[in-house]
């Protein structure tokens, strides 16, 4: 078995020491969704990152737009999305964080501080996603 080649992605890129240095897109992943697909779609990986791409510019979006207006479940419903949609493409530590953002705005009292910290580092973190996946950001 030969080892995936996938567009302009950069699967040796880390996240920033201030966000964790973590690789930014696991290249299992990517592999997974290229058997998924096999002979019969062979530009499915390349779709689902411009799908994410797409829709990820919006979700980001509303997560500033809400944090300006403190309204912290408009902050959850995003990440939500872009948990799921960043994990699907290998953006696994990005996922974790908007799995974090989505949980502490489940909280009863909410930290505006570590809300805004936390968004802080998803901003970060989904330009680096955008640069490995060949966006500029």
């Amino acid at each position: 078995m030969h080892s995936p080649t996938f567009g302009p992605y950069q699967f040796d890129a880390v996240h920033g020491p201030e966000v964790g240095g973590e690789t930014i897109l696991d290249l299992s992943t990517f592999g997974a969704l290229q058997e998924l697909a096999g002979d019969d779609d062979p530009d499915l990986v390349n779709d689902l990152v411009q799908l994410f791409l797409g829709d990820s510019a919006g979700r980001m979006e509303e997560i500033e737009e809400a944090q300006k207006n403190e309204e912290v479940d408009s902050v959850g419903r995003a990440a939500h999305a872009l948990k799921s949609s960043s994990a699907n493409i290998g953006a696994l530590p990005f996922s974790r964080t908007c799995a974090e953002l989505e949980r502490l705005v489940r909280c009863e009292e909410v930290d505006m501080d570590e809300l805004d910290a936390l968004i802080a580092r998803a901003l970060t973190m989904y330009t680096e996603v955008k640069d490995a996946l060949g966006q500029d950001a």
